[in-house]
């Protein structure tokens, strides 16, 4: 499922966080071609204004592990804010993956 978790990207696994960035450029498509997002919003999945500053943590996080970042993300966002609950997003995420719950136990 297409999501923003929102997570601190430092305590995502590699595919989470791959995933996410990549998430964040069909999102940001989606809407800048007329795209319905509604039901992302609708299910707290998406906190639209947000899609360039989550780019941009992530391949923070992506440059720091060493990974190659050459997909700069420009989004000029119209959409009201929907936010999500990082919390219960983040509980969500290491319930789900091995990796990231290992990752939520250092520090």
């Amino acid at each position: 499922m297409t999501r923003m978790w929102g997570v601190n990207p430092k305590k995502m696994c590699r595919k989470h966080l791959l995933g996410e960035h990549v998430e964040m450029h069909m999102l940001a498509s989606s809407i800048d071609t007329g795209r319905s997002v509604k039901g992302f919003q609708d299910n707290n999945c998406l906190d639209a204004p947000l899609i360039e500053e989550r780019h941009n943590q992530l391949a923070d996080e992506m440059l720091r592990r060493g990974y190659k970042h050459n997909s700069p993300l420009y989004h000029q966002n119209n959409l009201a804010s929907t936010p999500i609950d990082v919390d219960a997003s983040y509980k969500e995420l290491i319930a789900r993956c091995r990796e990231c719950y290992k990752l939520s136990l250092e520090g």
